[in-house]
């Protein structure tokens, strides 16, 4: 064969490659949303499309929006996003792609929910069933979701030939700073609606960087102090009074879903791998066969001990799970000689989980905020003989005959924690109420001593340990599993 045509076949090969993999991808993957709605627009989701997204989009528009705002006692709702807090390379990146990007690489955590990651976005609630909804400046992916779409702003950038123009048509009104020119004409819009409480998005008492576990969505503090000088400038003496935090409105607007949210959710969670690969550990040979030979593992053996190295052969009694603390995602029990079944501390082990689960199944209502639902878990726990730990480490100092607890239920789908059933994050997060179609990680861990390990080298010593993470939703009759559960039993091998 000339090499010349092997180089021809070998990039006609690569090119159907990528064909295939492109195929294989949500062809609308929005680029950067699956770290910032993690559990929700995964990018394996076909269903999580551009077209969901604005669908979702005008549902909450409709149906959540009004009720924050007037829950909140909110005339206006004023959302700066800066142009400057997002990365003209990545756009440059993804330009030509025919990928979603308009919305991404921005630290903003409503630029999905908007549909824009640099713009100046007012609703005001006017009266009837909906809330006015206004780009004032800023382009948009869903402009049919908004009543008034006012396209960017000609001065946003200072290099464009328009800002020559305009002081050149208007000496007379040339702003002191060039920053005036970014709320021009504002200040008559807002007068022109007069609303009593205008709410914006800074931060006043919320510590809100510490309201997420994504880096895409570490929510900010909002507007800079720049902006807030010129928005203070722009509504003069009377509406300038009138301005709060939207702090809290926000964290609302967020905390709540819509059912169509509901429905992405849970098909995320039902695509998302819950068990190991089928037949992972059918092939396993006690004395023989390795770790590196059945993927990512890791081995407590019958004493206890850790085995993670890939020339680990694996033994008789050994117990097999996966990689960190969410060891659930793999599972399997190598029986020793004369044995049929789990040995009791392993099947006990197994049996608390499982009692664990249908403890907070059964007691995890809306309408309750995080702490108060965390209190009455840790009393059902103790009441059923756990022990309830606020870390997630085991408790050398509590009764060692009790199976130990600790819980992280968190928020899911937004990037944002709250609300929020644990002992961790601030405590913002434990004051908010779990409200209707509240999505959340059934996240929880689990410790056990076992005497028998007397040998045990791990990093709990006596101690067999894993973490738990499934997803739930709350509906009016409580906790709801929207997916199968990841893991429901560990495999034994002959």
């Amino acid at each position: 064969m000339s090499k010349v045509r092997f180089i021809l076949i070998f990039f006609s090969i690569l090119i159907l490659a990528q064909g295939f993999y492109a195929q294989t991808r949500n062809p609308e993957y929005m680029a950067g949303i699956s770290q910032a709605y993690y559990s929700m627009f995964d990018a394996y989701n076909p269903y999580a499309t551009g077209e969901m997204l604005d669908h979702i989009r005008r549902e909450r528009f409709d149906l959540i929006l009004p009720r924050v705002m007037r829950e909140k006692k909110i005339d206006m709702w004023i959302h700066v996003i800066r142009p400057w807090t997002w990365s003209g390379n990545e756009f440059r990146r993804l330009e030509g792609s025919d990928l979603n990007y308009r919305s991404m690489d921005s630290t903003d955590p409503l630029r999905y929910e908007f549909g824009s990651n640099a713009g100046v976005f007012i609703f005001t609630d006017r009266g009837g069933d909906r809330i006015e909804r206004v780009v004032f400046a800023g382009e948009v992916e869903d402009p049919g979701a908004f009543d008034i779409v006012r396209g960017q702003s000609k001065f946003i950038n200072q290099e464009n030939y328009e800002i020559i123009d305009y002081v050149t048509e208007n000496p007379d009104k040339v702003p002191e700073s060039e920053l005036e020119y970014r709320f021009m004409g504002l200040g008559e819009f807002i007068a022109e609606r007069n609303p009593k409480r205008i709410a914006v998005n800074y931060s006043e008492k919320l510590s809100l960087a510490e309201g997420s576990e994504t880096y895409t969505l570490a929510l900010t503090d909002g507007i800079s102090y720049a902006d807030h000088l010129q928005l203070t400038k722009v509504l003069g003496d009377k509406y300038a009074k009138r301005m709060i935090s939207a702090e809290y409105l926000i964290l609302d607007y967020l905390s709540r879903r819509v059912a169509s949210e509901v429905v992405l959710y849970g098909i995320c969670g039902y695509l998302r791998p819950r068990r190991p690969r089928a037949g992972k550990y059918d092939k396993i040979v006690p004395g023989v066969t390795t770790l590196s030979e059945i993927g990512p593992s890791s081995v407590l053996d019958k004493d206890g001990r850790r085995r993670n190295s890939g020339n680990y052969v694996i033994q008789r009694g050994d117990l097999i799970t996966g990689i960190g603390i969410f060891s659930h995602l793999g599972g399997a029990y190598v029986l020793r000689k004369g044995e049929t079944d789990l040995p009791p501390y392993i099947r006990k082990f197994w049996e608390d989980r499982k009692k664990i689960r249908g403890i907070l199944l059964k007691n995890i209502k809306p309408g309750l905020t995080g702490r108060e639902t965390l209190e009455l878990l840790i009393c059902k726990l103790e009441e059923a003989g756990f022990v309830y730990h606020d870390r997630q480490i085991y408790d050398r100092n509590a009764d060692p005959t009790k199976t130990q607890v600790a819980l992280d239920m968190h928020a899911e789908g937004k990037g944002i924690l709250a609300p929020r059933i644990s002992h961790l994050g601030p405590k913002w997060h434990r004051d908010i109420k779990l409200r209707l179609f509240h999505c959340f990680a059934i996240e929880y861990f689990v410790f056990m001593a076992v005497p028998e390990w007397a040998k045990a080298n791990n990093s709990t010593g006596q101690v067999l340990s894993a973490g738990f993470h499934d997803g739930a939703v709350v509906t009016g009759r409580g906790m709801e599993i929207p997916y199968p559960e990841r893991w429901r039993k560990i495999q034994i091998i002959q």
